[in-house]
């Protein structure tokens, strides 16, 4: 459960960790800080299936909060026309952040608009360009989020496991909790 004053607070779970109410502007400055995200879709069977996305600027397209560049014609665009209900996960090793989304997705093949943000990096997915007959974006509406950038970095988090084993309780309870929006 949230409180909408931001206020940490613990779910009724045992051995819950505390909460923290985030905001769509932290998601979207710390997506920033990562340049791949896994996307994970649902296959006709009904199993899960990732693959690493390149991140764009969230703010470059103001009718979504999150997007991706794909040709038309690929699996994710086949599996998202039959279920649009997708997950993005980043992961930072150096720090352990992480961001986990849910989402929904809609494919948008408005050529106009690709042009208009076409990046040369998009060369790799897109040989032919921004004319390329199958561009397509993956538009994403953040149904719900969860993000933690941990306070004071991977040496507090190695500091407070190391001082949580030697006296027997969790770092959890000296970590920052994660943020939910």
């Amino acid at each position: 459960m949230q409180h909408q004053s931001g206020e940490q607070h613990q779910s009724g779970e045992p051995g819950a960790r505390a909460q923290a109410r985030g905001s769509m502007g932290e998601l979207r400055a710390l997506l920033r800080e990562f340049d791949t995200a896994m996307l994970v879709t649902t296959t006709p069977e009904g199993l899960l299936r990732g693959r690493p996305m390149e991140i764009q600027e969230p703010a470059e397209l103001m009718d979504c909060d999150l997007w991706f560049v794909t040709q038309e014609e690929t699996p994710k665009t086949g599996e998202i026309a039959r279920e649009q209900q997708v997950a993005v996960c980043c992961y930072r090793p150096r720090d352990r952040a992480y961001i986990s989304i849910s989402a929904r997705a809609t494919i948008d093949r408005n050529e106009e608009r690709i042009r208009s943000l076409w990046k040369p990096s998009w060369k790799a997915w897109l040989p032919d360009g921004p004319d390329h007959p199958h561009a397509a974006l993956l538009k994403l509406s953040v149904e719900r989020a969860e993000y933690w950038e941990p306070e004071g970095g991977r040496l507090r988090i190695l500091y407070e496991k190391a001082k949580a084993l030697v006296q027997g309780k969790s770092a959890d309870e000296k970590l920052n909790p994660p943020k939910h929006i």
